[in-house]
């Protein structure tokens, strides 16, 4: 028994310690997390209300009843509700208002009605609490979510899942053991329980600090792949998405505003800028929500239709030509339509990228050449030529120099 009570006490010992580390490495972290300072405080919080409740734990021998293990338990599972408050956003879930409130009166029934139990039902009601809130956390992290859960999802989902299996193995246990009067086998399940518990005070705080680490890189890897003025993806981003996206066969577009440095020239920045951002709504409005857009600078963009034929993407071209212009006469205070060329070009699984837009490209620049305000594609005979042709936009682009494109507006 003795050995039983030294193992206990030091296990509560280094559960004050990882919890008291956990405090200080959480509060040092939210300065590098201004997005979620919010919930790195309920976990720091829920760590300090945690860590208070194993002080009382520790000398509840020599508290009454009702302070020793009410008080105690009452602060350890506010302990595990805040904690769970500021992860559940993490996974799009937030802790309701209601049940927050509702705690307000149960706390005090839970100080009246608790030392009038039996202490192991007792123990077994605050385990149940406390399983709970971690099976709640571990399914909101295990469900699937936009943008795609990292891994950090996965871990966080795991810590609490075994530490709301260990409880709820022990609501059972811990009446069972205690009403066939077992006192070694209910010290040594309180002895796991413990071992269990300094374990979860571990990595439960090293988990959540791992998914607001993920968060931020994820947040800085999206700002360093999205165009600031449009808010479309920029160059970057279009290369490193467009190998996944296209698939079999897609359709590629380079647009390219006409006339822009004249607007710029004659109505200043502020207004190009506008009629790029207004460009940008019109090209996402108008495409196919599976469909890759972005600026690859200055008033040149792209688009990747995976799935479509030539005549749809054309179609859909169209449609941004109609929306640019009628947004540019409502929002503005330009007086000319503005208007842009492209090139349209079938690509295929064996094309690469950077060989796609060199033909989109030349087909741009025929467009240009040919009077503005208007879609080049290759000529139609080249679709029936093969995957071989078409891995060679180069060839493409020279034969529809022979053939008129059509005009978009």
């Amino acid at each position: 028994m003795d050995i039983m009570q030294a193992s206990l006490s030091t296990l509560y010992a280094i559960g004050v310690g990882t919890l008291t580390m956990a405090v200080i490495m959480t509060v040092w972290e939210q300065r590098f997390h201004p997005a979620r300072s919010r919930a790195l405080r309920f976990w720091a919080a829920g760590y300090a209300i945690l860590l208070i409740g194993i002080l009382i734990l520790i000398a509840r021998d020599s508290m009454p009843r009702v302070l020793g293990y009410g008080v105690a338990n009452l602060f350890i599972v506010t302990g595990y509700a805040l904690v769970a408050a500021g992860s559940l956003p993490f996974a799009g879930w937030f802790m309701p208002r209601r049940l927050a409130l509702a705690a307000i009166p149960a706390a005090p029934l839970w100080l009246t009605v608790g030392p009038l139990l039996p202490t192991p039902i007792w123990h077994a009601i605050s385990g149940l609490f406390i399983a709970s809130i971690c099976v709640i956390v571990a399914i909101a992290f295990l469900r699937p979510r936009l943008p795609i859960s990292g891994r950090a999802d996965r871990l966080v989902a795991i810590v609490f899942a075994m530490h709301a299996a260990v409880y709820l193995l022990r609501v059972p246990l811990v009446p069972l053991v205690s009403w066939l009067g077992n006192q070694p086998a209910l010290d040594l399940l309180a002895l796991s329980t413990m071992f269990e518990g300094v374990l979860f005070s571990m990595a439960a705080p090293m988990a959540l600090l791992s998914l607001a680490r993920e968060e931020s890189r994820a947040q800085l890897q999206r700002v360093s792949e999205t165009d600031f003025l449009t808010g479309l993806d920029n160059r970057r981003a279009f290369f490193g998405k467009a190998e996944t996206v296209r698939g079999a066969r897609a359709q590629l577009v380079l647009f390219d505003l006409d006339h822009f440095k004249s607007i710029n020239d004659r109505y200043g920045h502020d207004a190009g800028d506008e009629v790029l951002r207004i460009f940008a709504r019109a090209v996402r409005g108008q495409l196919g929500p599976k469909d890759l857009i972005a600026r690859l600078g200055g008033e040149e963009f792209a688009a990747l239709m995976p799935d479509a034929t030539s005549e749809e993407a054309l179609a859909r071209l169209e449609a941004v030509a109609r929306r640019l212009r009628l947004d540019v006469r409502s929002q503005t205070a330009l007086q000319q339509d503005v208007t842009f060329s492209a090139g349209l070009l079938t690509v295929t699984g064996s094309t690469s990228m950077t060989a796609a837009l060199s033909g989109a490209d030349r087909l741009l620049y025929r467009a240009k050449a040919n009077g503005r305000n208007r879609v080049e594609r290759p000529h139609p005979l080249f679709d029936a030529l093969g995957d071989r042709l078409r891995a060679q936009p180069e060839a493409i682009s020279e034969t529809a120099a022979n053939r008129p494109g059509k005009a978009v507006a």
